[in-house]
């Protein structure tokens, strides 16, 4: 299994590090039971075999830089210098920029916006929250405008793309469907012929950064989701086919150990793990510790070959810590599901997939097995 000796050795250290002396016993039964993902049904890199257009990878770079982050155009605009971009006006005379924000942040949908935003399966309050979100006082978006006094027409196109991507993040944050990408440019559009703004082509400033940003994302983007879901993916159908064959490698593993014996599994072999020691024939253990398991899901949608949804823990399992961080999408709380269970959550801070593999190497991850390990 690719990783497991460094992740290994990187957990051992850790766990002397913070005062725990028992001594490590590999069950790296990925190496003769796992997955052989090599990435071969991938479509070839965009460098060797043309599979979208220039325009298209920009265009594809900025929508998931702007969903990601609505208002990254308007504060990439903020970092200009505007002095001496323009003349400074006469006393008591707004400077143009802010005449001309004034007037776009007074905006309200026109027929044709109204019309778009019921298309797209939104209501009045929603396009609001989104708006507001946006321009609301002394935002980015109004600092963008100043900086950008000499090419306005630039942030009223940053400004309508944030509102649309706002839009569209609201939408995935409640789980709703988003727009169609004809639906999604449309709207941008509208909103500037609202604001009668001159649509120009993207000038150097962001062409530079949009092209930096899409080369190679989209190769990224697919690959490393792919590399980063396959594996779990994967485990899923694997464990469903080899299930039995994984548990027998590790109550081997764990017969031949010295005693006593804490197991520490991470991903899929928590779930092996549960599963096996909430078999009556299972090997005696002292203490289970999971890190990054899905164990809970598989029992809450009854996928564990020894229990039913809903049925307890038999007398026999083991003390069990089940150890999670809400940045890992593969990881899973147990108190809910199982009375007895310890739990710990890790915060590692980082994003997925490396919080799935950060447990290996956090301090406070072995800490709190220690703790657990006491008598």
């Amino acid at each position: 299994m690719s990783g497991y000796k460094e992740s290994l050795a990187l957990a051992e250290r850790t766990a002397k590090q913070a005062g725990i002396a028992a001594k490590f016993a590999s069950c790296a039964w990925g190496n003769a039971l796992g997955i052989d993902f090599q990435g071969l049904s991938l479509p070839p890199d965009a460098n060797t075999e043309k599979l979208e257009q220039e325009r298209e990878r920009e265009d594809f770079a900025r929508w998931s830089w702007l969903i990601a982050d609505p208002m990254c155009e308007l504060e990439k605009l903020t970092i200009r210098d505007p002095a001496g971009a323009v003349p400074t006006p006469p006393p008591g005379v707004d400077p143009a920029w802010l005449v001309e924000w004034n007037r776009i942040a007074a905006y309200q949908p026109s027929e044709g916006m109204l019309i778009l935003l019921k298309r797209a399966g939104l209501d009045i309050d929603a396009w609001r929250n989104a708006w507001h979100e946006v321009t609301a006082a002394d935002s980015i978006a109004q600092t963008a405008f100043e900086h950008s006094a000499h090419e306005l027409a630039e942030a009223a196109q940053a400004l309508s793309r944030a509102v649309v991507a706002q839009v569209l993040r609201d939408l995935q944050d409640s789980g709703e469907p988003t727009p169609s990408r004809g639906l999604r440019d449309r709207m941008v559009t509208q909103l500037n012929t609202d604001w009668q703004v001159v649509v120009l082509a993207p000038t150097d400033f962001f062409v530079r950064g949009l092209k930096r940003l899409a080369t190679g994302l989209l190769k990224r983007y697919r690959g490393g989701l792919t590399e980063a879901i396959v594996p779990f993916i994967g485990d899923i159908l694997l464990y469903q086919a080899r299930g039995a064959k994984i548990r027998e490698f590790i109550a081997a593993e764990v017969r031949n150990a010295p005693g006593p014996v804490t197991v520490v599994a991470h991903s899929l072999g928590g779930i092996a793990c549960v599963d096996l020691f909430a078999m009556l024939d299972a090997p005696k253990i002292e203490r289970l510790v999971t890190f990054g398991s899905q164990s809970p899901l598989f029992h809450e949608i009854g996928a564990l070959d020894s229990l039913e949804p809903n049925e307890p823990l038999p007398a026999t399992f083991p003390r069990w810590l089940n150890i999670y961080d809400r940045n890992d999408m593969l990881s899973y709380v147990a108190s809910r599901l199982f009375e007895g269970v310890e739990e710990f959550e890790s915060e590692s801070g980082k994003l997925f997939p490396d919080s799935h593999s950060d447990y290996f190497g956090n301090d406070t991850v072995w800490a709190e097995i220690k703790r657990f390990m006491q008598p």
